[in-house]
């Protein structure tokens, strides 16, 4: 009777043991495939900017194009500091090719293409050193309409990246700028969504 007692509680313990190597095996697998395909994820993240640049000390020094002495394109230069969701304080620095077309009174000529912008690169550094790299899609500026302003415009830019947290980064971003009356800089705010490709 004992030998039974003990085929009965053997066997099953022996099945357990036998095959508790294998599960282990596969709940190893899962968990594996399971932090890789978390690790995959991306992750989108709202943004919301608001900075002032100001223009370098090289900033329209070097010619994108040059058609004639009233129709060129030339190379802009800000630096600017603001604060940004998901960033908090940070620095930027901006490079974009400017449109200048003045009629015959060298007054703006707007109907000509003065004011359009592209080429537009920047790099926001993060108080951390965390950077996110962008580049504009190109716009145009306009006359504004709200005092104390002269232009303003708004334009779509996509994250190409960055290093840190920010590494392999996508996204859209608006920016919505207002170039200020009395010459002290750019107002600028922005709106989009970074997605973190881990």
């Amino acid at each position: 009777m004992k030998s039974l007692f003990y085929l009965l509680i053997g066997v099953p313990i022996f099945i357990l043991i036998g095959c508790s190597p294998s599960e282990d095996q596969d709940l190893e697998y899962e968990l594996f495939h399971s932090e890789k395909m978390l690790q995959s994820i991306a992750v989108e993240i709202p943004y919301k900017a608001k900075f002032v640049t100001v223009q370098a000390e090289d900033a329209f020094n070097e010619m994108c194009l040059f058609n004639s002495p009233s129709d060129f394109w030339v190379l802009d230069h800000q630096l600017g500091s603001g604060n940004a969701t998901h960033i908090g304080n940070f620095t930027t620095d901006l490079r974009f090719c400017f449109h200048v077309v003045l009629d015959e009174n060298g007054a703006p000529y707007f109907e000509g293409g003065f004011g359009e912008f592209n080429g537009a690169t920047s790099v926001i550094e993060a108080n951390n050193g965390d950077k996110l790299y962008t580049e504009g899609t190109g716009s145009k500026i306009k006359p504004s309409q709200k005092e104390g302003y002269l232009f303003e415009f708004e334009h779509l830019i996509n994250i190409t990246g960055g290093t840190g947290r920010f590494e392999n980064a996508t996204g859209e971003i608006i920016n919505y700028g207002n170039v200020r009356a009395d010459g002290t800089g750019t107002e600028h705010v922005q709106e989009g969504t970074i997605i973190l490709n881990k």
